[in-house]
C-alpha cells in the first residue's frame, strides 16, 4: 500500500497474523458450540438458541479476518467494490447478528433474573419476534450503510472496506450497540447479588463477570480503538498498523467462547458440548 513504509507495513502484517490465528481457533469453537446446540433436544431455551445463532455468526465474522491472508504473504490484493461486498457481505451480517445476539441474550438473563414472574409468563411468539426484530434492524441497518456508502472503485479488502466513507457509522454503531449489552449485563450482575446466597449463584455470578470481561469486552475493544484512532492525531502510517492491533481484541474474544463457557459451567449447554466432542475421543468426562 503506498504512504507505508516497511516497518508500520511488517507490523500490521505481525498484527493480522495474530488475528488470523484466533480466527482459526475461533471458527473451530464456534462451530462445535453451534453444532452441539442444534443436536441437543435439552438445549431449546431461549438463550440457548440465541448463543448457538451467535456462534453461527461469529463463525461468518471470522472468515472475514481470513480474507486478508494474502496479506501474510507481503500481498494487499486491490479487488472491484462489487466483488469485495459479495465476499464481505456474510461477514458483515455475522457481526451484525452476533453483537445484537450477545445484547439479546443479556435481556433475556436480565428478564429471568429481575422480573422472572413475568418472565414465565412472556408470549413466546411475541417475545421470539421482539428478540429477531433486533438482530434483524441491526443487520438491516448495515445493509443500508452499504449500499448508501457504496461507491464502484477499487478497494483493499477488508472488514470495513465495504462502508466506504460510512466506515465511523459502522465502527459508532457497534460501540454503541455493545455499550448497551454491557449496561444490561451490569444490571443483571447486580440483580444476582442480592441472590448470592448459594454456591451455585456465586459460581454464577463469577461466570457471568468472566463472560462480560471477555466477550463484550472484545466487542468494545475493537470499534472502540478504531475510533480512536481514526480521531488521534498520528501519522497515517501509525493508524493503519493500529486498526489491525485493534482487531485482535475481538477475535481474541471469539475463539475462547468455548473454553470460557465450559469451564465456568454457566450453563449445562458447554459441558453437554465437551462430552460430545470428548466422546468421540473415548474420552469421558470426570
Amino acid at each position: 500500500m503506498e504512504g507505508i513504509d516497511r516497518f508500520h507495513w511488517n507490523l500490521a502484517r505481525s498484527f493480522q497474523g495474530v488475528s488470523s490465528v484466533f480466527a482459526f481457533i475461533g471458527i473451530i469453537s464456534n462451530a462445535f458450540i453451534f453444532l452441539t446446540t442444534i443436536r441437543t433436544r435439552s438445549l431449546r431455551a431461549t438463550y440457548n438458541i440465541l448463543i448457538a445463532v451467535c456462534a453461527l455468526a461469529d463463525v461468518f465474522h471470522l472468515f472475514g479476518t481470513l480474507v486478508q491472508l494474502p496479506f501474510l504473504m507481503d500481498y494487499f490484493i486491490e479487488l472491484d467494490s462489487a466483488i469485495c461486498a459479495a465476499l464481505m457481505f456474510l461477514p458483515e451480517m455475522g457481526i451484525g447478528i452476533g453483537c445484537t445476539c450477545i445484547l439479546c441474550v443479556g435481556l433475556d438473563r436480565m428478564l429471568s433474573v429481575l422480573y422472572s414472574l413475568r418472565y414465565r409468563s412472556l408470549n413466546g411468539s411475541y417475545y421470539h419476534f421482539f428478540l429477531g426484530s433486533l438482530i434483524t434492524l441491526y443487520c438491516a441497518y448495515l445493509c443500508v450503510l452499504m449500499v448508501v456508502f457504496y461507491g464502484n472503485r477499487p478497494l483493499y479488502c477488508e472488514i470495513m472496506a465495504p462502508f466506504g466513507a460510512g466506515t465511523s457509522w459502522f465502527v459508532i454503531a457497534n460501540l454503541t450497540v455493545n455499550v448497551i449489552s454491557s449496561i444490561v449485563y451490569f444490571f443483571i450482575w447486580i440483580g444476582l447479588q442480592s441472590h448470592a446466597d448459594s454456591k451455585a449463584m456465586k459460581r454464577i455470578i463469577k461466570s457471568l463477570l468472566i463472560i462480560v470481561c471477555v466477550d463484550v469486552s472484545g466487542w468494545l475493544l475493537t470499534p472502540g480503538l478504531i475510533a480512536l484512532s481514526q480521531r488521534l492525531d498520528i501519522d497515517p502510517q501509525q493508524k493503519f498498523a493500529m486498526i489491525y492491533f485493534s482487531i485482535i481484541f475481538i477475535n481474541l474474544a471469539l475463539s475462547v467462547k468455548l473454553p470460557i463457557y465450559y469451564f465456568t459451567r454457566l450453563d449445562i449447554m458447554f459441558r453437554n458440548l465437551m462430552n460430545a466432542i470428548f466422546s468421540a475421543l473415548n474420552i469421558e468426562l470426570q
